[in-house]
This record gives structure tokens, sequence and C-alpha cells, in this order.
């Protein structure tokens, strides 16, 4: 290894892969270290969705280190670092046509002469994966019990037209001479001829189109552009295990080969490459009876577009399909603080599902419909988001706040590489979010149990109304942000009596409510709220404060506790009405009701009819003394002559 110096490239074998790298063995015996971030030009998580142990691999030396216990040495597995032509292996075009060499022998087959053909094919059956197809038309080398498939992307714009029987035109894709299996396409673009085709628009109109067998103009055009060496675009039509089938928009959507792994990647070409993918490459085999082949752009699994140049370029981005913003290209273009377009697909819950693309879902939250309350009153979450004008199936302009794994609740940071089908894009429509400038606004994925401190007052929805548990009463669930749920005690939420054993009936999810935050029990992780300002349509907010619990004043309590001598309840009182910017604190306040307290007629058990959890109407007998509510023990009485003495006296 003394003969190793900076820049030079070699040719080793992986020997051992870590969670950071990938340790390269080289003849001589000596190994090098391959840090992650150097293993590929595009994105790496993990070495073993790269490498294979013994797998042969072209190193560029990075570093050579002299340490006390030997060399330290640092290679480069960059297709753009690592030169194979610097080496004794082949190079990548002569691996594309070593490995197609053995794939379909020296001479080829008069079956492969037929890919690109246009022809017909009747439907036999059709499958959640695909359809399954017989040869309807006339392909010279192709026999009529050929088995033909067609996969679900390449048959998606007809599966109406695929019942059993139907004939359709289609074009051979591949195909497997030895298994007598033939790939077809239904796709349009391949089964008719292409008008913007670059080469046609240079033919006279006499010349023979492709769907002749032999295609002169186009074979033509391809043999210029091998002798040139140009790049081309391609379109991946279908992934395979070892290799790809794409188009050329540029040669009448002929069809071209590529292969899916090189010295440096053996990793699943599924990961990488998507049907309507779009890349870039260069052509390196055109001969009759054998597949064209083009050798890909280095790094160009991660391109989605024709190489640009640096200020501009694409290298690393991923491509959106069919967006509904035709703005945008890539995923990376949805950057927090952009305002684009989106399709509402659904709404369930407090959110509403969107479309940014085909393959881009995102999310709008009802706490990102509007700066305030909503003016008018909605039963549903349906109807909240209508009223915003947010309704299933509209396209609507929203500003993109951030990105959330799809499974786990968690923002993703700005320079994760998360695919996109695994990740959800949170937006807003509210409109002082949309006015302002174009820049990313964090404050609500920020908004937690964490942060948010007690005397904030905040714009809310109803979400629900949660049942009573030993921890806690009933209450009234509150949507306060894109991950934040308040809650609301059910008895500090009302002063009626109907509105406390009824509240479905007039606390609707969807509802708009102002609340301020009382308490934030960090242990729990809860947030407890109090009513506010305007508070909720239909329901009064509730005035009662602890120096208000006089006799004769009306409470709603809860049954907590049972004896046969006392009654335990507990309802709640605000500390103070006169200023509540600072916090409401609103307190839990234990009441008793003695036995001759409860009815108006004496039994030998008086507290038969109740039970833990009720809610009953009561009278304070007899007020607080003192100021700690937890030392508070109001008298509380439910004794009908009490509670409605007029009724009563009537009745006597």
């Amino acid at each position: 290894d003394r003969d190793i110096t900076t820049g030079k490239t070699l040719v080793g074998w992986v020997k051992r892969l870590t969670s950071f790298g990938a340790f390269i063995s080289f003849p001589g015996l000596f190994s090098a270290l391959a840090p992650l971030e150097m293993l590929s030009d595009r994105y790496v998580s993990a070495p073993e969705d790269l490498l294979q142990l013994d797998q042969t691999v072209v190193a560029h030396v990075l570093s050579v280190d002299e340490l006390a216990d030997g060399r330290k040495i640092r290679v480069s597995l960059k297709h753009s670092v690592a030169e194979v032509s610097a080496t004794q292996c082949l190079s990548p075009a002569d691996f594309l046509l070593d490995y197609f060499g053995e794939l379909e022998g020296a001479a080829g087959s008069a079956e492969l002469g037929e890919i690109g053909r246009r022809t017909t094919v009747k439907v036999k059956q059709k499958q959640p994966y695909g359809v399954l197809v017989t040869l309807a038309g006339e392909l010279g080398a192709i026999s009529a019990d050929a088995s033909g498939f067609i996969t679900t992307d390449q048959a998606k714009d007809h599966l109406d037209e695929c019942k059993e029987g139907t004939v359709l035109p289609a074009c051979v894709l591949d195909v497997d001479p030895e298994k007598n299996i033939v790939d077809y396409s239904l796709r349009s673009a391949l089964t008719t001829d292409s008008a913007a085709s670059a080469v046609s628009a240079k033919k006279s109109k006499t010349t023979k189109r492709r769907g002749g067998k032999d295609a002169p103009d186009i074979r033509q055009a391809l043999a210029d552009a091998l002798r040139k060496q140009h790049d081309t675009p391609v379109v991946v039509e279908v992934v395979k295990e070892d290799y790809l089938v794409l188009s050329l928009p540029a040669f009448d959507n002929a069809i071209a080969f590529a292969a899916t792994k090189s010295y440096n990647d053996r990793s699943k070409p599924f990961m990488r490459f998507k049907v309507g993918q779009r890349l870039s490459g260069t052509l390196v085999r055109v001969e009759a009876n054998k597949r064209t082949l083009v050798m890909l752009q280095a790094g160009s699994d991660v391109v989605t577009a024709p190489k640009q140049v640096a200020d501009g370029g694409s290298a690393g981005k991923r491509a959106v399909k069919e967006p509904v913003d035709r703005s945008i290209s890539f995923f990376e273009d949805y950057q927090p603080g952009r305002v684009t377009q989106a399709k509402v697909m659904s709404i369930k819950g407090t959110q509403a599902n969107l479309d940014l693309a085909a393959n881009v879902k995102g999310r709008l939250h009802i706490t990102e419909l509007v700066d305030g309350p909503l003016k008018t009153l909605v039963k549903s979450p349906v109807e909240a988001f209508a009223a915003a004008g947010v309704r299933t199936g509209d396209t609507i302009e929203v500003k993109v706040l951030g990105w959330h794994d799809a499974k786990v609740y968690k923002f993703l940071a700005i320079t994760h590489r998360t695919s996109p089908l695994k990740t959800v894009i949170e937006t807003t429509i509210r409109p002082s979010k949309l006015a302002a400038s174009n820049e990313a606004d964090g404050s609500a994925k920020s908004l937690s149990w964490k942060n948010v401190e007690p005397g904030r007052v905040l714009h809310g929805f109803v979400k629900g109304i949660q049942e009573a548990s030993d921890y806690e009463g009933a209450t009234v669930q509150v949507s306060l942000g894109l991950s934040l749920v308040g809650h609301l005690p059910l008895l500090a939420a009302t002063s009626s009596y109907a509105v406390a054993t009824h509240p479905a009936r007039h606390f609707f999810p969807g509802s708009s409510i102002e609340v301020q935050v009382s308490s934030v029990d960090k242990k729990h992780r809860v947030v407890h709220l109090a009513p506010h300002g305007q508070y909720i349509a239909g329901v009064d907010r509730p005035t009662l404060s602890v120096d208000q619990l006089v006799p004769g004043t009306r409470v709603i309590a809860s049954v907590a506790n049972i004896t046969p001598a006392v009654m335990f309840t507990h309802f709640y009182a605000a500390s103070s009405l006169a200023d509540d910017s600072v916090g409401p604190q609103v307190l839990r306040i234990q009441g008793k009701v003695d036995a001759f307290d409860a009815v108006d007629v004496l039994s030998e058990n008086p507290f038969a009819e109740f039970k833990k959890g009720q809610l009953l109407e009561a009278v304070v007998l007899q007020g607080a003394s003192g100021t700690d509510p937890a030392a508070m023990k109001i008298r509380l009485s439910l004794r009908p002559s009490v509670l409605s003495p007029d009724a009563v006296s009537s009745k006597t």
C-alpha cells in the first residue's frame, strides 16, 4: 500500500458494510474506508441499499493519513469521481455491451428486431397487476401463441377498454425469445405517429414511418446520433430487475434499453427509477435484430430531465407527476413559503387531504383555514371547510408550511430525502400567510404543549367531546394547531345544565371557538383551556368566579365520590373576571353535599339515585373560605325545594 497516493483510482471489492460507510479491500491486502457521503452522487441512507459484500468497485483515493498504528485511507465510490477509464475495468459503454451481449447472444434474434413495432393485441384477461393479451395483428418473427403482457402503467389510459376479447393498438416494448413472452404498451405516444418528432420533421411526407418493418428513417437517424455521440432525452417505460426499457422522444419514441447496475451500484432499480421518469443518455448501439442501447449519464438515476447547467441544474431532484401547478417540475420545488395549487381529494375529521401532484400528497388542517373565528355557524368539519371556500374536488391556492412523515407526525428537515410517497406537505390558506412575503412561516408547526404559555388567546376549532376518565372529567377537545389539541373542561365550558348534559348538541365538531390557555400540565402533556372573548356560537360564556360563590349561586357539579353521610363533587370557577389577559386561572373547586341536603325527605340511603361522574345542578349553601382552591370546600344543596322554591310552594 506504499504506492497508494491521493488521486489514484483503484479496483477493489466490498469487505464490510457499516452504518457510517463501507470498507473496501484492495490487492495487497490493505483496506480503505468509503464514508457514507462518498458512496454515490445521489443520497444514500444506508450502504446496504447500494452495495453488496464482495462486489467489485472502482474507488478514487481521497486522502492517505500516516498514523502511529498504520495508514488511514479514505476513498470515494462516486461515479463523478471514480473514473472507470483510469483502471483496467471495462468502460461503461463496454460494460453495457458486454452485459446485453450475454443476454442476447452474438447474433441477436429476429424476435428482437420486432421491438418498437406497432401492431394489435387481443385482451385475454385483466389482472390487478396488468393485462394478459395475445397477438392479434402480424409480427413476422413473433409467433401467434406468444404470451403477451401489459403492465398497469402501460395500460392505464385504456384500462376501461381492456375487456376480454377487445382488440387494441399496441407497441412491442420487449421480447424474451427463450420464454416466448412479449411486453406491449397501449400508450398513445407509442402506438401512434408523433407529429412532434424531431426526426420525422426533417423527412419527406413519403418516408416510411416506424410502423413499417424496417423504418429506415428512424434507424438512420439513430445511427447518425450514435456516430455524433450527442446526448438525447429518454423516458422510462418499464423498470426491470437488470435493465430499463426506454422510449426516445426525439426519435419518434423509438424503443431503447439501458442497464440499471454498474460497478459501484447494485441497488434495487425500483427505488431509483419510475415509469415516466425523464433521464438523459448517449446511444451506444444501433444494430438490426438487437436491442438499441443507451448509456445513461452519470448520476442519471436522480436526474429527472436532461442534464442542465449548474446555475439551474436538476441533479439530485425528484420529478413530480402531473402536478396541479404546471410551474412545478420537482418535489424540491415545494419549499416552505411556496404558493402553489392543490386539488382537494377528501375532507376527513379536521383535515382536507390534497393532491399537489399524482405522486405528491398534501394536507390542509382546519386551523389553517382562517385568521380568526368563522363568521358562520357550522355543525361539521365539512361545513367549516366549505365556509372557508374549500370543497372536495376544488382546486385551491395554498402555501407550503413544510413537510412531515406520512406515518409518524414528525416535521422533516428542509434537506430531507424521504420519498415523496412517504411525505405529506403541510399547507395553509390563511389570508395573512398567503399575503405575506414568500418565506417559510414556522409558527404553525412550532405551536405545542412545550411552548404555549398560560394566558395566550387562541382561535381554534372543536374537535369533539372526550368522555370523563380517571385522570380528568369530560372535556371539549379543541384543535389549536397542526399538532396541538387543548382541553376545555366541560363544566368550565358552560353554565347551562342542558348544555353540560348534552354537549354534542352544542359543541359541534368544526365549530369555531375562542379560548385562552389556562395552564399546561407538562407531566401529562395536556394544555388546559378556558372560554374567552366571543367564545363559541350558540353557547353563553360562563361568568362564574370564585368571589361569586355565595349562598344562592347555582353551579353544575360532577359527582366525585359517595359515602353514606356525604357526597363529594367538583365544579369549576374562574379566579378573577376583572383581567384575564395574563391567564384566566380556571380553578377546580371541591363541593360537598350532606345527606340532609340531597333530598327534601330524608331516607335511609339519600344518595341511592346518584352515581360517580353524574352531572348535577346544585345551589351554594355556604361560600368559599380562603383563596386556595385545594382547601375550598363549598357546601351545596340538591334539594328540589332549594333548586325550585317557587315550584315547591305552588304544590304546597
